[in-house]
């Protein structure tokens, strides 16, 4: 089944920072719907509805504009590949953290979780990952590799973080940046670094391109946890401080907490109704902790724009210069 064919809930609309690889793009987009097809009914359905939910492909275009800012050809079998790749590791790390926040809601739609289950939506994520692994088994060379793998590795070990620190401020406080940088970053970072390392860049460019891909990741996730306390539902697709319902105490949330009059009442050592949680996120816009974790997302977003200094003008460094505006940005 085609992803693309389930992806009717609303107009797709191209961002600027994609259109000097949308032909590149399309066929990363083939290659998915050609690597999670399976004589297992049940696992194309679930890599078909994930994928038909939308999303903008972040980090496959990070893999190509990576690549074509340091001079490699886009169009090349492993490049494709490698892009194709990664959108099926960060898919397969979605399927699992919807599964583990008890999630109802992605992107606007039902998880799959919601509509088959964990154990099904468990073992999607990791048909997946073994695809991914499956489509860079056919690229040459193992530094590629070995750059996933420890972006896997970090991934992992910030989930893991992550859940030990739920419902614990101080346990937050201390670990807040060590976990987004995993869970986020490390991937973005790797996306970056392929793409040059694919082009056979150097290794200027090479740590140059992961510098703006961790700091791009980042200002995602800062901006990501904005739009739990303070972005619309109805385009979100996630209940109003539902971060904070599960243990978790974000940038925003934690720079309220320093004001004297933050309601403490409403913070509990057992998970917060989702009630209080809105409360709580309410304080949090109000008393300019929201605008304030903003400003330190532009700073970081800005620090990765100057990550690309060392490139001559281009339209894939535009895309890149855009991009890493866009991220702290974006509604959704």
């Amino acid at each position: 089944m085609n992803a693309s064919a389930l992806n009717t809930k609303k107009e797709v609309v191209c961002p600027k920072w994609i259109m000097p690889i949308a032909d590149a793009l399309s066929r990363v987009e083939q290659t998915i719907d050609s690597a999670t097809n399976s004589s297992v009914y049940i696992a194309s359905q679930i890599s078909s509805y994930v994928f038909a939910a939308g999303g903008k492909r972040i980090r496959p275009c990070l893999v190509l504009l990576s690549a074509g800012i340091s001079g490699g050809d886009l169009e090349a079998e492993e490049v494709i590949r490698m892009a194709a790749a990664v959108e099926l590791i960060h898919t397969a790390s979605l399927l699992h953290d919807d599964v583990i926040d008890s999630a109802v809601a992605r992107r606007g739609v039902h998880t799959a979780n919601a509509v088959w289950g964990n154990t099904i939506s468990v073992l999607g994520g990791d048909f997946l990952l073994s695809k991914a692994f499956c489509l860079l088994g056919d690229i040459a060379g193992n530094e590629v590799i070995s750059v996933l793998s420890r972006a896997a590795v970090a991934m992992t070990e910030s989930e893991l973080l992550q859940s030990i620190c739920e419902n614990d401020i101080d346990l937050w406080r201390s670990e807040y940046w060590r976990i987004i940088r995993g869970k986020t970053a490390s991937l973005m970072g790797a996306c970056c670094e392929s793409g040059a390392i694919l082009a056979r860049a150097s290794d200027v460019a090479r740590s140059a391109l992961r510098a703006y891909g961790e700091s791009l990741g980042v200002a995602f996730q800062i901006t990501d946890d904005l739009l739990d306390i303070a972005g619309d539902p109805a385009i979100t697709g996630k209940q109003i401080g539902s971060d904070l319902a599960n243990g978790k105490f974000t940038l925003p949330v934690l720079l309220a907490l320093k004001r004297k009059d933050f309601p403490r009442e409403l913070l509990s050592k057992d998970r917060i109704p989702i009630e209080q949680a809105r409360r709580i996120a309410e304080f949090v816009v109000q008393c300019g902790a929201v605008a304030e974790a903003k400003q330190v997302a532009e700073k970081i977003a800005a620090q990765a724009r100057g990550a690309l200094n060392i490139f001559e003008q281009s339209p894939y460094k535009c895309a890149l210069e855009i991009l890493a505006s866009s991220v702290v940005a974006r509604e959704f």
